[in-house]
């Protein structure tokens, strides 16, 4: 670590002082507004779950309108335990979202900049790191929608493509298995950006795979490294993928409000839109900003440009052309997919659907404009040399001072951890703004806008854990032994037979126990509540959230790919070993 800080400091120094601006405005005791303000409260559901003694809570209390939410089985984990370690260690909930808010810049200048270095030089990085930070995409999706999951994937998309490299230039089994690191990272962290990422990934394979000199080994340690990515986190999507058919998914996520064709992206909103705090639209008059910058595209037609003349130069390097196009192409397919020219494409591929606003594939332009712009450094320094570095830096300066301001939420919220983690906050005002995971077949209604909501009213909802349906309340007496949000146990004497429902929607893994016997389950009621019938007598019954058959599979997959990623790891190290002992002796 030492090593590693006296040979990069100064980098990760200046990468630091380049970011501070994109997140300063959060470095205060104060929360703040956003459009997906839920955060707060899926954090303490997974802090609650954690001291619970659940290692991975697929089920939470509260959420649901309080019948429970399967919301780690189908909502990407990855932010809320890095959040969760800052809790652990003394930050309020609100303290540890806004660090993951930091990380999260951080972390994406970072691998831009050492992937543009690499491929270029270290000026050009820096150049590219700024460019990145400070793309309007990179703001609107923290400070005006606030989804902190699809913000942390640009934190992670340039190490996928920096290991890739990485794997191209130096095919082997730990370089395959690095690139499946950030590959599995990326898909527990949003698996809706994972899955257009595909289309990245796929041509940067084809692109490698035709300039490698040894296709079949770097054929094989690419999938290596795909696989070992999608093994660590099955234990996530496997069952996410499997089990959303008995959710209302498809119903909320592809349709209504969520509808792909009234998100795309016209043209020209890429040279302007203004800059707002409001929502999407069908048109061009949205309430958010989806230009790509007056100084980004100055800069990428500069490097575009520059690249020209360089074709005509003596000295050409053909791996830099080559690369160059294929980035810049990159660039421009990312921008056809969010723009309305696209739609033809989005009316075929239904899986695109789930991805429900086009232009989230503004992810992938953000690191595409970056590198492409960044490139310009290479190509002006073989004209022009020194002043091409100083350039680079008048560049970053200007973007830094003229992007910064739009680096800031709304406004600030004087709210601490305790009133943002109430029952009516989370059982009403979060369970409404998001319900997709909710049991398929349960009571809903249209809204004024038309769009599906839960039939419940506010009044309606339940505070006790259980109800039962009785003649006269004296002839049962029940105790609570114990309201986990996986397991939930009652000591009961019955003088009668009688029904009881528990709070709790039926979904699959829910099981019913009465004195150690497994007991049928009804759910034949309007939202789906455990229902089952007691006899008379003294009993304990026991409800358990218990691993599907899939999760288990899944569970088991990400174990063993865990494993075997170790043993292999070992494998390699132990080999690179002997390989410089023989050369040692060989000299």
């Amino acid at each position: 670590m030492i090593k590693f800080l006296k040979k990069h400091g100064l980098e990760l120094l200046i990468l630091l002082i380049i970011t501070i601006p994109s997140f300063l405005r959060l470095l205060n005791s104060q929360y703040f507004s956003m459009h997906d303000d839920q955060h707060v409260a899926r954090l303490f559901l997974l802090d609650q779950g954690l001291k619970q003694g659940s290692l991975y809570p697929r089920w939470v209390g509260t959420l649901g309108f309080n019948f429970g939410y399967p919301l780690f089985n189908f909502y990407p984990p990855l932010v809320y335990y890095l959040a969760e370690l800052f809790h652990l260690i003394g930050f309020s909930l609100t303290a540890s979202i806004r660090a993951v808010v930091v990380v999260g810049f951080f972390l994406g200048a970072l691998g831009v900049f050492y992937f543009v270095k690499q491929k270029v030089n270290r000026a050009a990085g820096y150049l590219s790191a700024t460019l990145y930070t400070y793309f309007f995409y990179h703001a609107v999706v923290i400070y005006v929608r606030g989804a902190l999951a699809e913000f942390f994937t640009l934190a992670i998309i340039p190490f996928v493509f920096l290991t890739l490299d990485n794997l191209f230039k130096k095919p082997s089994v730990k370089s395959g298995l690095l690139f499946g690191l950030p590959l599995a990272l990326l898909i527990l962290t949003h698996p809706l950006i994972a899955f257009p990422a595909i289309f990245f990934i796929g041509a940067f394979f084809i692109f490698y795979f035709f300039s490698s000199k040894d296709k079949l080994v770097f054929f094989k340690n690419f999938s290596l490294g795909t696989l070992s990515g999608l093994g660590l986190s099955a234990f996530f999507w496997l069952p996410s993928y499997v089990e959303r058919k008995y959710t209302l998914v498809d119903d909320i996520l592809t349709r209504e409000l969520a509808n792909y064709k009234i998100h795309f992206v016209y043209l020209k909103q890429f040279w302007y839109s203004a800059w707002g705090y409001g929502g999407s639209i069908a048109g061009a008059e949205d309430g958010l900003t989806f230009q790509l910058g007056k100084i980004h595209i100055l800069v990428i037609t500069l490097s575009l440009l520059s690249f020209i003349i360089y074709l005509f130069s003596r000295k050409r390097s053909v791996e830099m052309i080559k690369y160059f196009l294929f980035s810049f192409f990159l660039l421009i397919f990312s921008l056809f997919m969010a723009s309305n020219l696209s739609e033809f494409v989005w009316d075929k591929i239904k899986y695109l659907w789930y991805l429900q606003f086009p232009w989230r594939f503004l992810t992938f332009t953000t690191f595409f404009i970056s590198v492409s712009a960044g490139m310009a450094v290479f190509f002006l320094k073989e004209r022009i040399r020194l002043w091409a570095t100083l350039l680079a830096i008048l560049i970053f300066v200007s973007t830094i001072f003229r992007y910064e301001k739009y680096f800031a939420p709304a406004a600030y919220i004087n709210k601490i951890d305790k009133q943002l983690t109430t029952f009516e906050e989370i059982a009403w005002r979060v369970s409404k703004t998001s319900f997709e995971f909710t049991p398929k077949g349960i009571k809903t209604a249209k809204t004024e806008l038309g769009t599906t909501t839960i039939a419940l009213t506010k009044e309606e909802l339940k505070t006790a854990p259980y109800e039962v349906s009785l003649i006269s309340p004296e002839a049962v007496n029940i105790k609570t032994v114990s309201d986990l949000f996986a397991r939930k146990e009652f000591e009961i004497k019955a003088a009668s037979p009688f029904v009881f429902r528990l709070n709790t929607f039926d979904f699959p893994g829910w099981t019913g126990y009465l004195d150690d016997k497994r007991i049928v389950i009804d759910d034949q009621n309007d939202y789906k509540l455990i229902t089952v019938s007691i006899p008379a007598g003294a009993h304990r019954l026991e409800f358990i959230f218990a691993n599907t058959t899939i999760r288990t599979m899944a569970n088991y997959l990400s174990v063993l790919s865990a494993i075997s990623i170790i043993i292999l790891w070992v494998g390699a190290q132990k080999g690179s070993k002997r390989s410089g002992r023989r050369a040692s002796r060989t000299s």
